[in-house]
């Protein structure tokens, strides 16, 4: 098995010296609607095609485009857009349901998570262009983007200092699992869910009683967890 702990260590870093996000509100022109048709429907090319140049290429095709109406030199583009389409769609509408921020954390994660679901056996792939050096903050702010999203569905109410920090720390949590995810061959990624419950325990644990981030074993994420499932070479 293939052990991504470089990787999430590297958005860690990335993720602990991303201060700030920015959101952009705007009207989509009729060119940038084009872009998410078609960056729509290579999503469905990611399982044959990968997260690829090839794959935007075909889906413009399918579309009656030029194949180079989206210029990609790799799948940066189609990772972004899938980033921040996920990003939009993470949200449920019985939150109130649940009693603490941290159950809705929990739950918020797993509705995340069920959105790379489809991609998963390719997601690797995509977090190894993400770690290249020009897009790595860019990677991590999308992450940290969001766990801040997160916090503030789950009604957290932090003091700016503990706020930053918590957003930090789930953004971490939520990296480490998405990697766990790409390895986990249990079935319905059950292995997955455990390791997430025990990751979101872990950091409420530390919340309480620490003032600095808990270490959360994202330098060795290929650990094996307790149960069988998920096998290690």
């Amino acid at each position: 098995m293939r052990r991504c702990g470089h990787q999430a260590l590297g958005i860690r870093r990335a993720l602990y010296t991303t201060n700030q996000t920015i959101t952009k509100t705007f009207q989509p022109t009729d060119e940038q609607k084009v872009r998410g048709l078609i960056l729509n429907h290579a999503l469905t090319k990611v399982n044959q095609l990968g997260w690829t140049p090839a794959a935007i290429e075909q889906a413009a095709t399918d579309l009656n485009y030029p194949p180079t109406t989206v210029l990609a030199y790799n799948g940066m583009p189609l990772i972004k857009h899938f980033m921040f389409d996920a990003l939009n769609k993470t949200s449920i509408d019985q939150l109130h349901e649940f009693d603490t921020p941290i159950d809705r954390i929990r739950c918020l994660c797993r509705v995340r998570l069920r959105q790379t679901q489809p991609y998963i056996r390719h997601w690797h792939d995509a977090f190894l262009q993400m770690m290249e050096p020009k897009y790595e903050l860019a990677a991590a702010s999308w992450f940290f983007t969001l766990a801040t999203r997160m916090w503030e569905m789950s009604g957290d109410q932090s003091l700016q200092i503990d706020w930053d920090r918590k957003r930090a720390v789930l953004a971490d949590v939520y990296v480490a699992t998405e990697l766990y995810m790409c390895e986990d061959t249990s079935a319905d990624f059950g292995d997955t869910w455990k390791y997430l419950d025990e990751a979101i325990e872990h950091m409420e644990d530390n919340a309480r009683g620490m003032n600095r981030a808990p270490d959360l074993r994202l330098c060795d994420v290929g650990n094996e967890p307790a149960s069988g499932g998920h096998s290690s070479e």
